[in-house]
């Protein structure tokens, strides 16, 4: 039978509107590299504009997030829970709040990176980039999960895609203690304030990253039950 029949006898799948949600999350953050680049030239009229882009997209992927709430129904016939998909989606609206958050910071206090760190924070982003598209991908492979009943081929690759989330995330802890530890012989010629915010800047960054590894983990979870 069909996915769409099957779809169609025992409810409506939200695999589909969970994936476009993650869809949009990703376009958020994948607007943060040329972000940076745009805060180091201070060219802020362009970073505005990004940080708007990223604004708008995050309000697209909330509009998703409160429609799938919304509709979610109580029981369906699937291997996962209501409260599952729920958590799944919570963790995946985190990174597009995050994206939101730190270029706001950034613009708003009209943040410049120091040269020492810039390259490594542009690494870090792009590290964050790469684990929040390899999440999509994972999320992206739900369908292929459910139309073959959970084979042991098909669970092998999303097992794999978590794999690299998790050495991805790995990846940037790594960068972040880097950036920490080039920060700390600055912070003497820097502005106290401005220092405070440097570290907390890059620790946001860490966190989408930590965020889309969530996404791999509970995923994990799906997969054990």
């Amino acid at each position: 039978m069909a996915k769409n029949n099957i779809y169609g006898l025992f409810g409506k799948s939200p695999i589909s509107p969970l994936q476009q949600h993650m869809t949009h999350t990703h376009s958020c953050i994948s607007e943060l590299k040329g972000f940076m680049v745009a805060i180091h030239a201070k060219d802020w009229n362009q970073a505005e504009e990004i940080r708007s882009i990223i604004g708008t997209k995050e309000g697209e992927a909330d509009v998703l997030k409160k429609k799938l709430r919304l509709s979610l129904p109580s029981t369906f016939m699937m291997p996962f829970s209501r409260r599952d998909l729920l958590d799944l989606l919570l963790i995946q609206d985190s990174i597009a709040n995050i994206a939101k958050d730190v270029s706001g910071l950034m613009i708003n206090r009209k943040m410049t990176l120091p040269d020492e760190i810039f390259e490594d924070i542009i690494e870090l982003t792009d590290v964050c980039i790469k684990t929040s598209a390899m999440a999509l991908k994972a999320i992206n492979e739900l369908d292929e999960l459910l139309e073959t009943a959970f084979s042991t081929r098909e669970q092998k690759v999303v097992n794999h895609i978590i794999s690299a989330i998790n050495d991805l995330e790995s990846e940037s802890d790594k960068i972040q203690h880097k950036i920490r530890a080039k920060l700390f012989p600055l912070e003497s010629s820097l502005p106290p304030v401005d220092v405070m915010f440097y570290y907390r800047a890059v620790e946001w960054l860490g966190e989408l990253a930590d965020a889309a590894q969530k996404v791999g983990s509970r995923l994990e979870v799906l997969l054990a039950k």
